[in-house]
């Protein structure tokens, strides 16, 4: 499940949402779906993009040889929830699912995963249940209720960087995103999180420097230095 519903406003790109932007002559969102189609073990994509670009999106994938009948291209929601929400009811509706089947929910603008990391989640759910991929913190990290005041020291050995895939049981998932309430929908920033939260074991798996998520223009120069220096 490719989360691709940003606009880009941090990008300072009004005219064309992030995912829509091309590194080296192709797309991020391209480059994103490549990784998991290289990556061989899928039944099915979906695409979760905001509703005015589902049209777009299509014919891009059109374009660069990505077929309709294996990634699926639907209208996110309102926030990133509502667009697994949405996602999670496709794919429920349009396959039979089992107990079994396991969901990958990836950032659009995350276009440098590499196989490991797809690997790992996967082996993670079918023995943990869900996944979270993580990176150490290697800066200090203070907390600040006020934004203006140090509050509190958080010990840095304790903290993680939280990139995607973030991956679940898809019946789980659907189940627990359909049990939230609005205001639970707007507030979480991440599905992992609520898992967490509901007492689900959530296991941990190294990301990766390079998986970055291109958010800024600066994210944009950082990518383009990347894919200059891929063998």
């Amino acid at each position: 499940m490719i989360l691709a519903g940003g606009v880009g406003s941090r990008m300072r790109s009004p005219e064309l949402p992030k995912q829509f932007i091309k590194i080296n002559d192709e797309p991020i969102l391209i480059k994103t779906i490549r990784n998991f189609e290289d990556f061989g073990s899928f039944r099915a994509g979906v695409i979760c993009c905001p509703v005015d670009w589902v049209e777009y999106t299509k014919a891009l994938l059109l374009e660069y040889g990505i077929s309709p009948e294996s990634v699926f291209v639907i209208p996110g929601g309102k926030n990133r929830n509502c667009s697994v929400k949405n996602g999670c009811r496709f794919l429920t509706e349009r396959f039979n699912v089992s107990d079994n089947d396991v969901v990958l929910t990836h950032d659009a603008v995350r276009p440098f995963l590499d196989a490991r990391i797809i690997k790992d989640n996967i082996s993670a759910v079918n023995e943990h249940g869900a996944a979270n991929t993580v990176m150490p913190v290697y800066d200090s990290i203070i907390r600040s209720a006020t934004g203006e005041f140090f509050t509190q020291h958080l010990k840095r050995a304790e903290l993680y960087r939280v990139q995607t895939p973030q991956s679940f049981r898809l019946k789980e998932l659907n189940s627990l995103i359909n049990s939230l309430s609005e205001s639970e929908l707007e507030s979480y920033t991440d599905v992992a999180s609520i898992f967490a939260d509901r007492g689900y074991r959530v296991s941990l798996v190294e990301g990766s420097d390079s998986n970055i998520k291109i958010t800024t223009p600066f994210d944009l120069a950082v990518a383009q230095t990347i894919i200059t220096n891929l063998p």
